[in-house]
């Protein structure tokens, strides 16, 4: 048998999971949060420490729903429901700035804790909360539009992770899932045995999702809930979605996020970066102090295809490495790029850039380009 969890909890769990393959601090708080009104119960949190000169650090509070019937009323109340949290957490920054305190070679998940892990009335830190939806399948367009106009991002997912369909993956969880508490209470993910603190919790949490119920997990439950769904993620049978998660990049076009996945190692992505960086150095060394002309080096990749995803606002781009123009470390690269059609015009259709960030003050700067027909070659 399988247990009874719902695709929209383990969709969040999966959003979390490349969250923090993107260099956030995400998790699932043991607490609701605390705004000026009342208290809210947030599924999923992002905290990035990469903050410029007058930014302050920033929250990401994260809505998401998998693929399922389209339900234009659903869409549009996640983004109120979305909004309205976000409102009630601003008002609630304290007159004197509390900061969060990022010591070097912290533990991440530690100060996670920290900030979301003991009872609290209200927020007490100084950030800059930001809203995502993140979807798979359709979204209605009014919801769409309604979040763009409150500065709310919507950040669209691929229905197939390495090569199965999400609703597929998600069986696949649930049965596993079933099969992580022994018939003589025993846990068998060696993981988690390693928790002695935390067995008790984990067997009542499977215990109550063996039994049919209709109430939503409390932040408790989901919490642990999490800790059992990464630690299964770490076994073989669960290796290849693992993998295809953390291939799935967060980047920007002009500041939006759309999600790029790709099929090289992330070291590899790196290496390419310092590579680049390394030769835009040389090359501003060879032009004169009173030039202002920098070069500015990009990866080059050829787009192959473009097709309409289950989202009609949406459409993938699948692309392959340029050889003559990128770094022999990510020669074979290839995947798919997901963007919104409000991002590009007719002319960007045909080639635009985005941004990979890799680590604080390190990205891949990515040029797309169509291939030219075999007519117009021969013309």
């Amino acid at each position: 048998m399988s247990l009874y969890i719902s695709g929209q909890k383990l969709f969040e769990y999966m959003v979390a999971y490349i969250l923090r393959n993107n260099g956030y601090i995400a998790g699932v708080p043991r607490r609701k949060l605390g705004g000026r009104g009342t208290q809210h119960q947030v599924g999923v949190i992002g905290v990035d420490l990469n903050n410029s000169p007058f930014c302050l650090n920033t929250v990401l509070i994260v809505a998401a729903r998998g693929p399922g019937e389209t339900d234009a009323a659903a869409d549009m109340q996640l983004v109120r429901n979305l909004k309205a949290t976000l409102l009630d957490l601003e008002q609630t920054l304290p007159a004197r700035r509390e900061l969060i305190r990022d010591l070097l070679d912290n533990n991440r998940g530690d100060l996670f804790h920290r900030i979301y892990g003991g009872k609290r009335e209200k927020e007490t830190l100084t950030v800059n909360y930001v809203g995502g939806v993140f979807i798979a399948g359709d979204f209605s367009r009014p919801a769409w539009e309604y979040a763009n106009a409150h500065g709310i991002y919507v950040v669209h997912l691929p229905e197939v992770f390495a090569g199965e369909p999400l609703l597929d993956w998600q069986q696949r969880i649930r049965l596993s899932l079933d099969r992580v508490m022994a018939a003589d209470n025993r846990i068998t993910l060696p993981g988690l045995a390693k928790k002695t603190k935390k067995i008790g919790d984990f067997r009542e949490i499977l215990a109550l999702l063996r039994q049919p119920r209709q109430e939503d997990l409390i932040p408790e439950q989901s919490h642990d809930l999490f800790t059992i769904f990464n630690e299964l993620l770490r076994t073989e049978e669960m290796s290849a979605l693992a993998r295809s998660l953390r291939q799935t990049a967060l980047t920007t076009i002009n500041g939006y996020p759309v999600v790029l996945e790709y099929n090289v190692s992330y070291k590899a992505l790196v290496d390419a970066a310092l590579a680049i960086y390394e030769r835009k150095i040389r090359r501003i060394k060879s032009v004169a102090p009173a030039t202002t002309y920098k070069p500015l080096d990009v990866v080059h990749l050829k787009i192959d295809s473009v097709t309409p995803t289950m989202d009609r606002q949406v459409l993938k781009f699948s692309y392959r490495a340029d050889k003559e123009e990128v770094p022999s470390s990510i020669e074979h690269l290839s995947g798919s790029v997901y963007v919104p059609n409000s991002l590009l015009d007719k002319r960007s259709m045909e080639r635009f850039r985005l941004k990979m960030p890799l680590k604080a003050g390190l990205s891949l700067v990515c040029e797309f380009q169509r291939k030219p027909s075999r007519l117009a070659q021969s013309i």
